[in-house]
């Protein structure tokens, strides 16, 4: 096996026929465990939910059933779903994003008394109905709230929904939209980022959205404003000359963060001011990213999937590591496991989940414990001089090889044949 492949540690095949894309996968401790493992949340566009519980090198169609927690059939398409702190409350609970509804759901175990084992049920803490097709949303702690966490939905026609718990707070429609694109949240600048279909990076701070124009209609912006309010502008710009396929703002330090932007043919860091860090250009169509914390001051890893069937770890702009997936994938995560941590969680368009790590198989073997036993300072002692008088007799003698005794030194055996050749007649 080519060391330059991932490791399959757990796959499954989700249903026939079924569509995913990069926001129908997310993982958390979403049942409130409390051993901060992971689960793996799946969403199809079919509107079928699954939470699994992998475990290690199983495969078959059984052990699928085992590490498959819950299975639900939705009534509309699952375009994304997280897990956050939804509730007034430290539990995590799933949102699910459908075209015109979002959900919020608490997901609970029992311990089974019988063979079947535990059983886990989905539980509708509260819904909205949206007015607007919704595209995609991101979560946080908007305005600096703690405790519990915020949703802002993007629609399609460029509105920023906000709800919080189970309350619609406002909604603001963006400068300049024409189709949507990716939308993050930065918690250390209170700030919305988003790609404009004109090609460009936009901040929006939420005191900023907050104060602006109530989004009842569209407005001109060559018109005068009706209302009291400002008129949206963001904060700051970047030009990215291309579309974005994804965003990312990983939370690894409370000083600094780093804004990620994954294009159609380039890499992009920018710091949270609208500075750029770096930028890569990319020798293939990317699919889709992850940042990750780095063992490296200062630096920050991030894995990348391709067209290829490729998944490229970068430390930053170099390239440190190359694994073949037997699939594009449009979604990655990282997960932590009972049995292994870090382990990679790739799905395709089509269904496929995989759980794999990077580089040689681990070894499991454990150094059995040895018994501890006082030593014996006398019988140590006696077997040193055994050893140095031993030593010591060897040192006296000069010779090479081993002596001999001096009656074995020679031995003569004389024989005597009893045919004797005739007298010789040559003069």
């Amino acid at each position: 096996m080519s060391l330059f492949k991932a490791r399959d540690w757990w796959s499954a095949t989700l249903g026939e026929g079924e569509e995913f894309d990069q926001g129908c996968l997310c993982v958390g401790d979403v049942d409130n465990s409390g051993t901060e493992h992971d689960k793996v949340v799946v969403g199809s566009y079919m509107g079928m939910l699954r939470i699994f519980s992998p475990h290690a090198n199983k495969t078959s169609e059984g052990a699928l059933v085992e590490a498959l927690l819950l299975e639900v059939q939705l009534q509309n398409a699952i375009i994304q779903v997280e897990v956050g702190k939804f509730v007034c409350s430290e539990l995590l609970h799933l949102a699910v994003l459908h075209p015109r509804k979002l959900s919020v759901f608490s997901v609970s175990g029992t311990a089974g008394n019988v063979e079947h084992g535990d059983q886990y049920q989905l539980k509708l803490v509260y819904e909205h109905n949206l007015q607007r097709t919704a595209c995609n949303m991101t979560y946080g702690t908007f305005g600096g709230v703690t405790g519990h966490h915020s949703l802002c939905i993007q629609s399609m026609d460029g509105m920023l929904m906000f709800f919080e718990q189970d309350s619609y707070t406002f909604g603001r429609f963006l400068p300049g939209f024409l189709l949507p694109g990716p939308l993050v949240y930065n918690s250390r600048t209170d700030s919305f980022l988003t790609v404009s279909s004109a090609r460009q990076l936009e901040s929006y701070k939420f005191e900023t959205l907050a104060v602006a124009t109530e989004a009842e209609s569209r407005q001109d912006p060559d018109l005068p404003l009706k209302t009291g309010g400002k008129r949206l502008m963001p904060d700051w710009t970047f030009v990215l000359g291309e579309q974005a396929l994804d965003l990312c703002v990983p939370s690894l330090s409370h000083y600094s963060s780093f804004i990620f932007i994954l294009g159609e043919r380039n890499l992009y860091c920018l710091r949270d001011s609208g500075q750029i860090r770096f930028m890569k250009k990319l020798e293939f169509n990317p699919s889709s990213f992850l940042p990750y914390a780095s063992v490296t001051d200062g630096t920050t890893n991030l894995l990348l999937g391709n067209h290829t069937n490729m998944l490229l770890v970068y430390q930053d702009v170099t390239l440190k590591w190359a694994a073949q997936l037997p699939f594009v994938p449009v979604a990655i995560r990282v997960a932590n496991f009972p049995e292994i941590k870090g382990v990679v969680i790739s799905l395709s368009s089509d269904g496929h989940l995989l759980c794999s790590y990077m580089g040689t198989d681990p070894s499991f073997f454990s150094t059995p414990k040895v018994d501890a036993r006082e030593a014996d300072y006398e019988q140590v002692d006696a077997e040193m001089k055994t050893l140095q008088k031993f030593i010591k007799e060897a040192t006296r003698t000069q010779d090479i090889l081993a002596k001999t005794d001096a009656e074995e030194d020679l031995i003569v055996t004389v024989a005597v044949s009893s045919s004797m050749d005739s007298p010789s007649v040559n003069t």
